[in-house]
């Protein structure tokens, strides 16, 4: 479902909007009974998430992910190039993470060259704010000069936010721009440890609403997350105050984060649920539905059927520590469908073996009805999915390394006037350290230690990549569904 832009005006004042909120709301609590609160935001939020320019990536786009640690640990853009790399076996995408610790729009004016730009993008996806609202002057009672800070710090996002895309558009070739909301400081969760900074992710909303406004100047398109991210957390919490979509510092998401703004971005695009649909039928010994994929070689076989399926896609594999969210959001049934129905079988439970192996026992109706494999563990499809996965893990986990040395090999220059070409001077760095557990000098060590290996780390970045192309290919298999034998207590 896309909606295009409003105008903020237009989104508040026009009577045919307001009338748009209450039937999208009215079918959210149709959709949605459990999520209550979730579905409300998120059916609301629809309007800003697709606007002129939206749509899936097409095949040969680089696509950069400019933003923060949020960004720079390269999770969410994993998952979303594991979706593309099985959805879409015939599209060849680069996805460049151009995400650094730390990092803040004034921050990213000072890399964009060399991180964005230089890329020569053909979409670019921006993420900022959690280290530009000035968490430190968030408290319970703020004083005049707190909130003087908070304002101030607003300001400077916007300032700084304009001038990264406007150098953007002017110095990259005017790529594809999508704005994602920043993800939310979670100041409600109940933790050991209370570091929150009550307020601050309503100044993280207000940086939200300016993502959205620059968007529409800028014919972005827009993904939220902070709005139905904050809205989850609060339904949660009502349950169990000790949840969180966010990690324990309230800061940077979990895999099950990670995996909802996966999820939020892809609907945010029109991406298919679809891997395939095969439906055949035992009677007559006939395909009757095969989308997405072929149907070939049927048999009547043993009182069932035989028949040969190649899939046009794989199922998207999903990181298994971001599980837990399965059970709280659709994501499968919006985007991992690999449907199989078998109709025309007598009564019974039958067993389905693919390529010879059994994968699971099912009752003549539930196959009737249709039965979703993309999760099932036992399937070729998810096990060759899986090492799609492992191997984009991989160029991960390898870009990730290099570029935080990269970021502290910047950080070194930039903040303390470090000579980063000299061991004996970055030594020197890190032995002024008095704390050597202090955040700085644990990354100085890292570099001391790991950035000879910069180069190597760059060149696994490419081998994985090209690992995770040859692995995501389709292969066919051949499905047997047969009257299954009584099992052995």
């Amino acid at each position: 479902m896309q909606i295009k832009h409003m105008s903020l005006k237009r989104r508040i004042g026009d009577p045919a909007y307001r009338g748009r909120c209450c039937r999208l709301r009215d079918l959210s609590r149709r959709l949605f009974p459990s999520l209550g609160t979730l579905a409300l935001l998120f059916f609301q939020g629809l309007e800003t998430v697709a606007a002129p320019g939206g749509g899936l990536f097409k095949d040969g786009e680089t696509v950069c992910f400019l933003g923060d640690s949020i960004t720079a640990g390269g999770r969410t853009q994993t998952m979303l190039a594991d979706y593309y790399l099985t959805r879409f076996p015939e599209r060849t995408l680069r996805f460049v993470n151009a995400g650094r610790s730390g990092d803040s729009a004034g921050g990213a004016l000072g890399r964009l060259q060399e991180d964005v730009i230089a890329r020569k993008p053909t979409s670019v996806t921006i993420m900022l704010g959690m280290n530009d609202v000035g968490r430190s002057s968030y408290v319970a009672q703020p004083d005049a000069g707190k909130k003087k800070q908070q304002e101030q710090a607003l300001n400077n996002y916007k300032a700084n936010m304009a001038k990264v895309v406007a150098r953007i558009r002017a110095e990259a070739g005017e790529p594809r721009l999508l704005f994602l909301t920043p993800s939310p400081f979670d100041q409600t969760v109940v933790l050991e440890k209370e570091n929150n900074q009550p307020g601050c992710n309503e100044g993280l909303g207000r940086c939200a609403d300016f993502v959205r406004e620059l968007a529409a100047q800028n014919n972005g398109t827009v993904v939220d997350f902070h709005g139905p991210m904050t809205a989850l957390n609060v339904e949660q919490q009502k349950k169990d105050p000790k949840w969180t979509i966010i990690g324990g510092d309230r800061v940077h998401p979990g895999a099950p984060g990670h995996l909802m703004m996966a999820w939020l971005f892809l609907k945010a695009q029109g991406a298919p649920a679809v891997v395939s649909s095969v439906k055949v039928d035992a009677a007559t010994g006939r395909a009757v539905e095969s989308l997405n994929a072929a149907v070939t070689k049927l048999a009547k076989q043993d009182g069932g059927i035989a028949f040969t399926v190649l899939e046009k896609a794989l199922p998207f594999p999903v990181d298994p520590g971001a599980k837990p969210v399965l059970a709280l959001l659709p994501i499968e049934r919006d985007l991992n469908q690999e449907i199989l129905s078998v109709t025309g079988l007598a009564a019974g439970t039958y067993e389905l073996k693919i390529d010879g192996a059994p994968v699971g026992r099912y009752p003549a109706e539930a196959l009737a009805r249709g039965i979703n494999l993309a999760f099932n563990e036992a399937t070729p499809q998810f096990k060759q999915a899986q090492l799609v996965a492992r191997h984009d893990e991989q160029r991960r986990n390898a870009e990730a390394q290099a570029c935080s040395l990269l970021n502290t090999r910047r950080w070194m220059q930039s903040h303390y006037k470090v000579n980063v070409d000299d061991p004996a001077a970055v030594q020197a760095h890190y032995d002024h350290f008095t704390d050597k557990k202090e955040y700085n000098a644990g990354m100085a060590l890292n570099y001391i230690r790991n950035w000879p290996k910069y180069g190597d780390l760059r060149q696994q970045v490419l081998a994985r990549e090209q690992d995770a192309l040859a692995a995501r290919v389709p292969v066919p298999h051949v499905y047997v569904v047969i009257p299954a034998s009584p099992q052995t207590p």
